[in-house]
């Protein structure tokens, strides 16, 4: 699986699984006012970037956290260009070291994540939220009740998505989800819909990036959020190898593969959760040996 071709594949197909790329695309923005993201073809260089990032930390063995927090990324012109960072002139990708002013750093400064969940029209922080929670916590919560409407948007643009997502909060049936949710979802709304940095919504209304964990935590914003994940290095761990044991399976996880999961995730430490590491392990475990 870590072999030639076959390393690229992986790292190719497991990238697309894990983090859901395949959503990207499915609600594309509007054409006519979104005209650079397809001249560009910044769908595709979004992927290549973050398929890039998954295959270097791969192949250097670099430590997992780095998917939470780094300071550098992948980039073409056209996608440097996008997240306003100079100094990128070729068509080709380079790794670029990121200063703080850019607002980037790991996975969730990734135009990917971003832009796959939204809308193609405005960001969906609910869906943000979910995301993290499945993909980096291992805590999906469970399915919103079918009576349940959706937030509806505000096209007078007059209220800002915090504020319509309070009566879902209100609501003793999603209060439990949302609480976990909103938090984490709200955090990321300084980048909009196409993963963009902004400073302030339509019509000059503020953007809130607090919120409180159901565990008291406070987050502010996107560092506030790498933060609050990055000091959580084993329960990110638990929830990529579950992955990787899903994928390199090809079923969901059973009650018997808990203790080969378990006692992989505490080894990591000691081997800096280096990800190779990580991989070799689940390619050697008795699950992987016998499915």
């Amino acid at each position: 699986m870590l072999r030639d071709s076959r390393a690229s594949a992986f790292s190719r197909n497991f990238a697309e699984q894990w983090l859901r790329l395949r959503k990207l695309g499915e609600m594309p923005p509007d054409p006519e006012k979104n005209r650079a993201y397809y001249q560009d073809d910044l769908e595709t260089a979004m992927r290549d970037e973050t398929r890039l990032y998954f295959q270097h930390v791969l192949d250097h063995n670099h430590s997992l956290l780095q998917f939470i927090d780094s300071d550098y990324t992948f980039l073409n012109s056209a996608l440097a260009r996008h997240y306003g960072i100079p100094g990128v002139s070729h068509t080709e990708f380079q790794r670029v070291q990121l200063k703080p002013e850019y607002n980037r750093g790991g996975l969730l400064g990734q135009g990917s994540i971003l832009t796959a969940t939204s809308n193609g029209v405005e960001t969906q922080p609910v869906l943000r939220g979910v995301w993290i929670l499945e993909n980096l916590l291992g805590t999906p919560p469970s399915p919103p009740p079918p009576d349940i409407e959706p937030i509806e948007p505000d096209t007078r643009g007059v209220a800002t998505i915090r504020e319509l997502m309070v009566k879902h909060r209100e609501n003793a049936t999603c209060f439990e989800c949302h609480r976990k949710i909103d938090p984490l979802g709200l955090s990321l709304e300084t980048y909009d819909f196409l993963g963009r940095w902004r400073e302030n919504y339509s019509k000059k209304l503020p953007i809130d990036t607090s919120g409180k964990m159901p565990d008291g935590t406070v987050i502010h914003g996107p560092d506030g959020i790498r933060k609050y994940l990055g000091q959580r290095p084993d329960q990110f761990a638990h929830c990529l190898t579950e992955k990787l044991f899903v994928y390199a399976l090809g079923r969901r996880i059973s009650f018997t593969d808990r203790d080969d999961i378990d006692r992989i995730v505490a080894e990591l430490p000691k081997h800096d959760y280096g990800l190779r590491e990580l991989v070799h392990q689940v390619i050697a475990s008795e699950p992987f040996h016998s499915k």
